[in-house]
């Protein structure tokens, strides 16, 4: 009989609304770690009875997020390591993934980033692989306060360092979840860029045609058929949609 293995000293971060159909999955393959905290930011479904079952869960609450650096900093607070791990609910770590992490020799001076691996019903598109920091010690550094597209500090001295086993990434079931996404993280880069980022009247065509570029020829998202081109398209409207919200304001200002 094998020896259980003892639990990964790293808290786990979770921020979860309303995400009955993936909260559980996504908690059960988090068993390895013993300290996983679940910040519910307003949930109306099923989620906060699943993650309640989970023994090693403890669960915080919070009316929104209006700002998720601040969200992220505030929910890590509460971890029982110093070593702090960010996972959203429809992230899924692997075996291999764990089996790395816990291998890893950590330093306090430097961020790891993970790779993301977009799945969208069920296929995996490599192109759409996304490279973010989420593991990192909490007295070294935290996140900023953006509002959108939050980051982990690299301060002075600090490294940057890849873990190149990619964790699963189920963000999008549908084309209805693509489009409201793209709305609702269209209006917090505009609330949040309006008075900092330059535009004119050709930039949303400019950067949506830039986008759908971006993944569909040069990350070779048409190797991948109606999918790889289905999500390269709706990423471009999400860019379209970031700087006409920013040139409305901008226009109504």
């Amino acid at each position: 009989m094998s020896t259980p293995l003892e639990p990964i000293p790293i808290s786990v971060c979770v921020l979860a609304k309303n995400c009955e159909t993936k909260i559980g999955y996504c908690l059960k393959l988090l068993t390895a770690f013993d300290d996983v905290l679940v910040l519910d930011t307003g949930s109306t479904d099923r989620t906060l009875d699943i993650v309640t079952s989970f023994s090693n869960v403890r669960v915080f609450h919070q009316d929104g997020i209006s700002n998720f650096g601040e969200t992220r900093n505030f929910i890590t607070e509460k971890a029982k390591y110093d070593w702090v791990l960010h996972i959203d609910s429809d992230e899924f770590v692997t075996p291999e993934f764990l089996e790395k992490i816990r291998n890893l020799v950590l330093d306090t001076n430097t961020v790891y980033s993970i790779y993301l691996r977009l799945f969208y019903r069920g296929h995996s598109l490599p192109p759409f692989d996304t490279r973010t920091c989420r593991l990192y010690h909490r007295l070294t550094t935290s996140w900023n306060t953006r509002a959108v597209h939050e980051i982990i500090e690299i301060r002075e001295g600090m490294t940057l360092r890849s873990i190149k086993t990619p964790i699963e990434h189920h963000s999008y079931d549908s084309v209805k979840q693509l489009i409201d996404k793209a709305q609702y993280y269209s209006t917090l880069f505009a609330d949040q860029f309006h008075e900092k980022i330059k535009t004119s009247s050709w930039s949303p065509f400019f950067h949506g045609v830039g986008m759908f570029l971006k993944f569909y020829i040069l990350r070779r998202a048409f190797l991948y058929g109606y999918w790889g081109f289905l999500v390269s398209f709706c990423f471009s409207i999400g860019s379209f949609l970031k700087y006409a919200k920013l040139l409305e304001y901008k226009k109504n200002s």
